[in-house]
Formats: C-alpha cells, structure tokens, sequence
C-alpha cells in the first residue's frame, strides 16, 4: 500500500489532522511519532493530493512515497543518502527540480536545512536533473522533526513551509468588518472539515454574517452559499467576497450571497443543483436578526432545517465561544470533559443537536486570549431508524 506522508502547520496539529482526512476520505490517516506529522496509506492520484493540499488550511506540504529515516546527528546522514539516492531512482521526475527544506519543532543538533538540501540538491544535478531553484517544476521536500528526531523526505506537493496566502489574509483589513469575525485560516479549517473534498458538494454558511466562511469556500473553488436574514450583512458579505476575489486576481467563483432564513433553508436556497455536502455555522449570539427567537431554540431550528435539506454524508461543524479550558493543540478534547459556554448551557447544545439528528463526531479547543477560547464541532447526519 502505497504511503505518503502529510507535513502539519504548527498552529492545530489536532484539527490539522482532522482536516485532511475529511479533504482525504479514501486515505487512511495515521499519526506519527511526530505531532506534526502524518502517514497517509493508500491509493490516491497525485492530482487529489495536490487539490487537498491547495485548499487545506492546517496542511503545509505532502510528500509524496515518502521516507522517514530516524536520525541522531550528521553521521546518519551519510547512512540517508544512499536511501534518497535509491528513492530517487525509482521515483522519478520529468523537469526542473528543486530541494526545499525546512525544521518542525526544533533543531537537531548537527543537521541543518540548508546543508541537507545542498547534499541532496548535488546528488540530483549527478543524476542528470536540471536544478531551478526559482520555478522548479518538482520540488524534493525534506522536513527535519525534532520533536521525532526523524527526517521525513520525498517529491513535495504543496507550500512547504513558505506563505500559503491564507494567514496574510486579515479579516480586520476587510471594507466590511465586525469585530468578531473569524481568523480566515479556522475559517477555511472549518469549511474543510464540514464539506470534505472539493468536488463533493455545495457548502452552505447558514448566519453568514461578514461572511468569513463564503469567502474561503469561494477561495477554494467550492460552490457556496452565504445566507443571512439581515440586508446589511448580506450587502456587507457581498462587498467582502468581491474585495477577497479581486486580491486574489480570481475572476471566476461558484459563490452567491442570499438574503433568507437559516431556519427555512428549503425555501431559502431554492434548486441549487448540487448536493449539500458542508455546513459551517458560528451563531452571532450578539446579533438576533430572528427578532424573539430564543438563540438555542434559533440554533436548533438551523440544525433541523440544515439536516432536511442536507446530503446523507453531509458534514457540521458548529463554533461556539466558551470559557477558557486551556490549549489543547495535539488532541481533540475528550468526550466527557466539561464545556462551559459563554453563552447558554452545553447540555442544551447536545440536545439540541440530537433532536435535529446529528451525531457529534469530534471536538477541539482553540485558545484565543485569557478570558477565550472557542468549541469547534464537527457532526455528521445520525442515522436514523
């Protein structure tokens, strides 16, 4: 079986992973011994690699038959080189290459990114390769783990560990800004984990509000929908997403922006003429546009309309603003521990989300500041009787 091996962002190791086995279905994902990385078994093309990569927000690179080789200072290295060389062989490339290289965690004594990736670098100008270091058209990665002492190598789809343009985005710098918009990358984490791979379906922010969400569903090519019952919000979402397309020199989108009710999504959404494979909600519990509803009876009211009109193996996730719980980065929060909302009480929350017959699948923590941190959780459709 074929083994490729994910290299995680820093930021969330444990919604990183949650991340790319949703954009990744038929992989098998694995944790290894280092937190930030990931062994992905099975068959997949290139291609559906590389797209889950693009879009993914916790995902800085894959690489590809990828070799982990345990190290304990530069005199293994001259034991790897060998290893590379054969891997090499019998993994070729057509074109243009180059090495990047770069640290998890870290150092590790005596070996350094630069001097790894100028040995590797000479063994492939020997093999025949032509090297472009400004525009290769294949990149050898090599990410040196500290915190494993291992060396995880091979052809690299991704960013590495340069800029994937999502954290230079800033929701503060939109026309359109409320203070509590979501930071773009969980964001694009949350529109990941709730819809799966790209082509799947369509995505749906149901309160889009400054539509944070649209705009990273929109961003990577997903077709998507932003709802709100509010005319400013949604005048305000449309201003947002026309500012984030147009930085992003993008002139084509399968996004719109829909002035409606979340707690009647068949009317709202009309014929969209695609599944709906993603919902991604953060309850504006600041702003009730729904006039006197009560926010958990609005919020089960959204969960229920959302699973009529939703595919069978549509995903959910929901975050909420909670009491500080500390940072839990590796892990997902176990099943039992306590969650102490911000707003309303979670036993509520659990109910909520049963009577509208969806089945909690996992929970995080992001840790936002001394007095916040927020609940993200991912639920699929429950089967039913």
């Amino acid at each position: 079986m074929v083994r490729h091996i994910a290299c995680l962002r820093g930021w969330h190791p444990a919604l990183a992973r949650a991340e790319i086995a949703a954009l990744l279905p038929e992989m098998n994902v694995t944790r290894l011994e280092g937190r930030r990385l990931l062994a992905l078994a099975g068959e997949s093309e290139e291609m559906a690699l590389a797209e889950a990569v693009a879009v993914s927000s916790g995902c800085q690179a894959i690489l590809c038959h990828a070799i982990v080789w345990p190290c304990e200072g530069e005199a293994t290295i001259d034991r790897f080189m060998p290893v590379i060389l054969e891997h090499l062989n019998n993994h070729p490339r057509d074109g243009t290459v180059a090495v990047r290289a770069w640290r998890h965690e870290g150092r590790i004594e005596g070996v350094g990114p630069s001097r790894l990736a100028q040995r590797i670098g000479g063994r492939l100008h020997d093999m025949g390769y032509a090297i472009d270091l400004e525009h290769p058209q294949h990149r050898f990665g090599v990410v040196i783990d500290a915190s494993s002492n291992t060396i995880a190598c091979g052809w690299m789809l991704g960013f590495g560990d340069e800029s994937d343009g999502v954290s230079s985005r800033k929701a503060a710098e939109r026309p359109f800004f409320k203070p509590v918009s979501l930071d773009p990358r969980l964001a694009r984490l949350a529109v990941n984990l709730a819809s799966g791979p790209v082509g799947k379906g369509a995505t749906i922010d149901v309160m889009t509000g400054t539509g944070g969400f649209l705009i990273e569903a929109a961003l990577s090519n997903r077709i998507a929908v932003g709802l709100d019952l509010d005319p400013m919000m949604v005048e305000g979402t449309i201003e947002n997403l026309e500012w984030a397309l147009n930085a992003e020199g993008k002139t084509e989108h399968s996004a719109m922006v829909l002035t409606g009710d979340a707690t009647k999504l068949t009317e709202a959404l009309g014929e969209l003429g695609a599944p709906i494979c993603g919902f991604v909600l953060d309850p504006p519990y600041g702003r009730n546009s729904q006039g006197s509803i009560e926010p958990m009876a609005l919020l089960e009211s959204v969960l229920a309309s959302a699973q009529e009109v939703a595919n069978t193996d549509a995903g959910l996730v929901l975050i909420l603003p909670i009491h500080p719980m500390g940072e839990h980065p590796d892990e997902p929060i176990p099943s039992r521990a306590d969650i102490n909302l911000l707003h309303g009480d979670w036993q509520e929350i659990e109910h909520a989300l049963r009577n509208a017959h969806w089945s909690v699948q996992n929970r995080w923590v992001e840790h936002v500041h001394a007095s916040l941190s927020r609940l993200i959780l991912h639920a699929t459709i429950a089967p039913q009787d």
